[in-house]
Parts: structure tokens; C-alpha cells; sequence
């Protein structure tokens, strides 16, 4: 059992996928493994701005032996009546290199045959892993693969060597245009020259001697020890940076041998919305920013840099130059933006289109703030702030600052609406609009901001939809699944009872154009709670008990997710598998019967059985009880109230006969099982329960 390596030694890796990319290849060489029948012990990915690399420890030297049993002609076509082979029997020999005498007999329930076993040698782990490294890199996850030089290789990145290497021998072999071998190259500044891997357990070891920490995790780990150990060291307590895990990711991406380092910016700064700062910190120029206790911004930033410099003053001096500038053009953009108020650049949407065959910004605006305005009464808010917050919605849009930085859109308008003297709650709104931005992102936290978003998202969605322009496969220009999503949380995590179906009409109502898709209400409608379903997968509901609500056609997402919790927990009670049952049952027999049913209410006169007045009597009791409650609260205990018909129901099928001859009593048994159905599907059909 020997050590396998693999390293693919490369131009700079983007830093915001290395990592993926190093998971993904250590995943594709393993699968390789285990389809060629390779065993191993273990296998350790490694990743740096310049290389791949996976280790795998104890490999087999070899795949099993292997033994195949072909089945030739029936023992009778294979020999004649003396008992010699036919010609059958000799072409399957020869087809084996056998010759007759050597096949054996194979005998089962079917009958016998002729038949032959051959011993197959399994091929040696070194003949296979070439072509198992390279099915691994051509299906890594690589949106565009550039070429170099003039061949007409492929690759992430170009390629300056290849190391295969099992045991303390290469492996011999081309791959990505590059002859397998064991050398490869340290760090790009503190290294010079090639460098020679003894051995795949030597590999990190011999890189970290060249300044070049191979593991992707370890090197992460240090970046976050150092930049926090140098705010404790420098600042004290009273700060701390602020490390996303994502711009840690990108960091490490970026350094094969990190050293953080302190530095500053003018105080005056702080002027300038915290937001635009910290953008312009991390998303532009990946440092770290430092707050105090409180999260507010101090006038201080760490950088990791991937070199040792004997003079760091001046690497800190050079980044504090370049972060000048930037936080320069932030406070220049927001200073001027000021001079113009919001109001006053609604008329510059005019000019800004949101979709050709849709119209401009200007009317998209007009259409949300007509849309957040019809919704204010159910939501409980100011039908003219409703007006107002939907006019102002995206005219941050044409400000210098959302130019220069696009991910501070909304944030930028709520420092602007303060400073035009808006109510905070439009302010507030403004930036709401777009929560959640991502999966499992914050919701808005006021009403109207809630109601601006819904808003936006819906205006999007029945737009789209309404040019024919819906999603396929992975393409969604428009972020359409996303929009479905943020607007069905917001519903139903934030309690808002709205119906989607009433919305949408108003939606599609609100554009001036006639839209070219006549099922655009229905079609979204669909779109939006299909995205519900691997939502609630994730949190463990079932397909089956999705099916049992949605096949009752709710259109308020609120209203849905109530039902779908009372199911899930009733599904877990002891009676829910024999109604379930019985409610098939019920469906069943109602189902096959053609006749109308001419009787309306149930008369207990035709009782012949006590199961039929029980069953009747506990039905009109709970029906009874039932009704008096509000139904979006109560699904869960309606149903558990439901269980208790669990025996009076089998009472009634073991006893009773429904298609009786007796019409009137026929009927009358039907109407009894329709109001039971009835019943239960004022909450969801748990017939559909598996």
C-alpha cells in the first residue's frame, strides 16, 4: 500500500472558487479510485493561488483479479448424439482461445450449458491513475477554460507542470500538455528555481520550506489567527476586525503565504456611510476592517500579504495610498449626491430602461409604488407612505456612489432619504427592499418595507414572465427563481396572509402594455410555489405531505405553510396512517359513483347501524367545534380533533355496507362519507399521505 500524489502547478487560480476547485478534484480522483476497484486509506486535497494538488494515502498497487463466466450454447446444441462438439460448441471454444475439451459445464435451474471461466489480472494502479487524473480535470466545475501557447489544451489557468508521483516514483505520462514529474516550484518571490518532491508524504513539508503553505484550510486558520491576534495585540479589547468567512475564503485564495499587517485611514472618513467604507475595504480591496464594540468603523484596516517584506512600513504605506483613493471617491460621490434630493431624480428613471419591451425604471417605480399601495391595507400601512417609499425605490440607482459601488443600491438611499428629511420608515424601506438578498438572508424588518419588496419581486416575475422570457435549465438572467423565494419568506416567515393570486392580477393589471402571455398570472402563480418545494425539503417535509396541501389549490403562501405544519405533525400521530387509509377509502367510493347525489342534509331516520349515528354524531360535534375557530391558527389542532374519528370511522366500514340496493339509504350513507371527506380537506387531503 503505497502514497499517491497529484499536483497540477498553474498560473494564478481565481481566488473565489480554489477552494471548490480542490474539493472537487480530490472528489473526481477518489470516485476514479473506487470505480478501477483501487482501495485507499484516505485522500487530503491541497490548494494555493498556483497549484492542485491531492494525496492519497495508501493506495492499492493493484486492482483485484477478477474472474468472468461466459455461457455458451445448450448442452444439448453443444454435443452431438456421439457425444462430440459441434460446430456451436467449437466457435465458442475458439471465441474463449479455448479448445473444446476445456469448457466446463453449467448447470442451474434453467437447464445446462457449455460454459468457460477466465482469470482476468487486474491492471496495475500506475496504468490507471493517468487517465483517472485527467477524467477528474475535465470535470471540474469551470465555467470558461482558456488555452496558451499554441496548443489546443484546455484548462482553468495555464500550466506549468504536472507531478504524479506513486510511491518515490514518477508516474510516467502527459497531461494537459505537460510531461508527468516530480518537480515543482515554490513561492513566486521568496523562492527561486524548481523544487524536488521526494515523496507524497514530503510534499507539504517540502513546500512550506520554499514559503508555501499547501493546505487551503490550514492557511485560512492562520490568516484569522493573525488578524485577530494583531488587533488584540495593537488595538486592545475595545476592537475587533471583522472577518466574513467569505472574503477569508477569497483571501486564502489569494496568499501562499500570509503575513497581516496593520493599517490606517483618515478619520474623516467616518463621515461617510460605514457601508460604502466597509465595501470599499473588503469587496474592492479584500482587507479587513476593524470596529469597536458597538460594530461602528474605526479608521483602521488589515491586509494580508503574500510576501515576507523587510521593510513592511512601506507595504503598509502603499496599501493605505490605494485605500485612500478609493475611500477619496466614496466621499466625493456621497458629498455631491447630497446636493440632490431623491424627489428629485425620479424623473431621471425616465431615462434609465429596466427591460426594452417593458419600459423604463421610471415606470417600474410607478408600478410598484401602485402595486405597495393596494397592499397597505392588509399589511397596516400608510396607503400615501405606501405611494411614496414605491416612487423612491430605485432612484438611488442614478446616484454617483451606486454607480461606483452597485452593492450599496437601497443602503445608499436610506442615508439619502434621511438626509432629504424623509420619514425613517421610507428611509428604512428603501434599503429593505431588496432583503433577502441571498438564501437565508435577513427579511425586511417593517411592514412597508416588506410590502416594497413583495412588490419589486412581483413586478419582476409577472414582467418577465409576461415576454415570454421564464427560466430554463440553469439560465435565469433575471434572478427570477431567487425573487420568487425572497418574496414567498417574507409571506410566510413574517405572517402576512396575502393571496398571491390576487397580487399577481393586480400586477399584471398595473403595466400599461398589454403583456404577450395570457397564463401569465397562472404561470407565475405555479412558478412560485414549485420553489417551495426544495425549500421545505430542506427543513424535512416530505414530498408526500406537499402533495396533501397543494393538491387543494391555496393560494396564500401563509395559509399553505400553516396547513403543511399541521399535516407534518399529523402525520407523526398513531391514528394518521388508518385515516389516511380510510380517507382513500372514502375518496375511492366516492369517486366511482356516477349518480348525482340528491339528498342534502344526512337523515338519521335511514340509520340502520349505531356505527352510522356514532360516526354522524361525533362528525356534526367536531364540525361543530371546528367551525367556530379561525383556520390559519388552528390547522394542527383541527386535525388532531379529526383523529378521534379514527374508531368511529372503522366501526362504520366494518359494519356497514354503502352500495346498498336502498337508494335513499345508499344516498344517505354517500352524504355521510362526503361530509367526512369534506372535513378533512378543509386542511389538506391526507389521502395522498404515504
Amino acid at each position: 500500500m503505497t502514497d499517491f500524489l497529484v499536483e497540477i502547478h498553474t498560473e494564478e487560480l481565481p481566488p473565489k472558487s480554489l477552494h471548490r476547485l480542490a474539493a472537487h478534484f480530490s472528489h473526481e480522483i477518489q470516485s476514479g479510485l473506487r470505480k478501477a476497484e483501487l482501495s485507499f486509506a484516505s485522500a487530503h486535497c491541497y490548494a494555493t493561488p498556483r497549484r492542485l494538488a491531492v494525496w492519497i494515502k495508501k493506495l492499492s498497487p493493484q486492482q483485484p483479479d477478477t474472474e468472468i463466466e461466459r455461457k455458451g450454447p445448450a448442452l444439448s446444441a453443444a454435443y452431438d448424439t456421439q457425444n462430440k462438439p459441434t460446430q456451436a460448441c467449437i466457435g465458442f471454444a475458439r471465441s474463449c482461445g479455448v479448445n473444446p475439451e476445456a469448457l466446463l459445464t453449467i448447470k442451474n435451474a434453467q437447464g445446462e450449458w457449455v460454459g468457460h471461466k477466465q482469470k482476468i489480472s487486474g491492471k496495475t494502479a500506475q496504468e490507471l491513475l493517468p487517465a483517472i487524473v485527467m477524467t477528474a480535470l475535465a470535470a471540474l466545475p469551470v465555467a470558461k477554460r482558456m488555452r496558451w501557447g499554441n496548443q489546443s489544451i484546455e484548462f482553468v489557468r495555464p500550466v506549468h507542470s504536472v507531478i504524479l508521483l506513486y510511491g518515490k516514483e514518477i508516474v510516467p505520462a502527459d497531461i494537459l500538455g505537460m510531461t508527468t514529474d516530480r518537480k515543482t516550484q515554490g513561492h513566486r518571490f521568496h523562492s527561486k528555481g524548481w523544487i524536488s518532491i521526494t515523496s507524497p508524504a514530503a510534499y507539504a513539508k517540502s513546500l512550506a520550506k520554499k514559503f508555501v503553505l499547501a493546505d487551503f484550510l490550514e492557511r485560512k486558520e492562520k490568516i484569522r489567527q493573525q488578524v485577530t491576534q494583531l488587533v488584540n495585540e495593537t488595538l486592545g479589547s475595545k476592537a475587533h476586525a471583522l472577518i466574513p468567512d467569505e472574503l477569508l475564503d477569497e483571501v486564502a485564495g489569494l496568499v501562499e503565504w500570509p503575513v497581516a499587517l496593520l493599517g490606517q485611514f483618515d478619520a474623516n472618513f467616518l463621515s461617510v456611510p460605514q457601508e460604502a467604507l466597509v465595501s470599499a475595504m473588503q469587496d474592492h480591496q479584500r482587507y479587513f476592517p476593524v470596529v469597536d464594540p458597538q460594530n461602528k468603523l474605526l479608521p483602521y484596516f488589515i491586509m494580508v500579504s503574500n510576501i515576507e517584506s523587510k521593510n513592511p512600513k512601506q507595504v503598509i504605506t502603499g496599501n493605505e495610498r490605494v485605500l485612500r483613493a478609493r475611500l477619496s471617491d466614496a466621499a466625493f460621490f456621497f458629498s455631491v449626491d447630497k446636493k440632490q434630493k431623491l424627489a428629485d431624480r425620479v424623473d431621471s428613471l425616465k431615462h434609465i430602461v429596466f427591460q426594452h419591451k417593458l419600459g423604463t425604471l421610471y415606470d417600474k417605480a410607478t408600478r410598484i409604488a401602485q402595486l405597495t399601495a393596494k397592499m397597505a391595507k392588509d399589511m397596516r400601512v400608510d396607503v400615501e407612505a405606501a405611494k411614496r417609499a414605491g416612487l423612491l425605490a430605485k432612484t438611488d440607482l442614478t446616484t454617483q456612489l451606486v454607480n461606483e459601488f452597485p452593492e450599496l443600491q437601497g443602503i445608499a438611499g436610506f442615508y439619502y432619504a434621511l438626509q432629504d428629511g424623509e420619514p425613517e420608515m421610507i428611509a428604512k424601506a428603501l434599503n429593505e427592499q431588496y432583503l433577502p438578498r441571498f438564501s437565508g438572508d435577513s427579511l425586511p424588518s417593517t411592514a412597508l418595507g416588506c410590502a416594497i419588496a413583495i412588490a419589486d419581486r412581483l413586478d419582476t416575475l409577472v414582467g418577465v414572465f409576461g415576454i415570454q422570457q421564464a427560466p430554463t435549465g440553469d439560465k435565469d438572467p433575471f434572478g427570477l427563481r431567487r425573487a420568487a423565494l425572497g418574496a414567498l419568506r417574507i409571506m410566510i416567515e413574517k405572517q402576512l396572509n396575502l393571496d398571491l393570486q390576487t397580487l399577481l392580477q393586480a400586477t399584471a393589471e398595473g403595466y400599461a402594455i398589454k403583456l404577450e402571455n395570457p397564463e401569465v398570472v397562472k404561470q407565475v402563480l405555479q412558478f412560485m410555489f414549485e420553489r417551495l418545494k426544495p425549500w421545505y425539503q430542506e427543513q424535512g417535509i416530505s414530498p408526500d405531505v406537499l402533495a396533501a396541501v397543494a393538491v387543494l389549490g391555496v393560494t396564500r403562501p401563509y395559509d399553505f405553510h400553516c396547513r403543511l405544519q399541521a399535516v407534518q405533525a399529523f402525520k407523526k400521530l398513531p391514528e394518521a396512517k388508518a385515516l389516511s387509509i380510510a380517507n382513500k377509502r372514502v375518496s375511492h367510493i366516492l369517486d366511482k359513483y356516477a349518480d348525482i347525489i340528491t339528498a342534502k342534509t344526512v337523515d338519521a331516520a335511514l340509520f340502520e347501524h349505531d356505527a352510522e349515528q356514532r360516526l354522524a354524531n361525533q362528525l356534526q360535534e367536531l364540525r361543530d367545534k371546528i367551525i367556530t375557530q379561525s383556520p390559519s391558527e388552528n390547522y394542527t389542532s383541527m386535525l388532531t380533533q379529526l383523529a378521534a374519528l379514527h374508531a368511529p370511522i372503522d366501526a362504520f366500514f366494518d359494519k356497514v355496507m354503502v352500495m346498498v340496493d336502498d337508494k335513499a339509504r345508499r344516498e344517505n350513507r354517500l352524504l355521510l362519507l362526503k361530509n367526512l371527506r369534506e372535513l378533512f380537506l378543509s386542511v389538506a387531503d391526507v389521502a395522498l399521505l404515504q
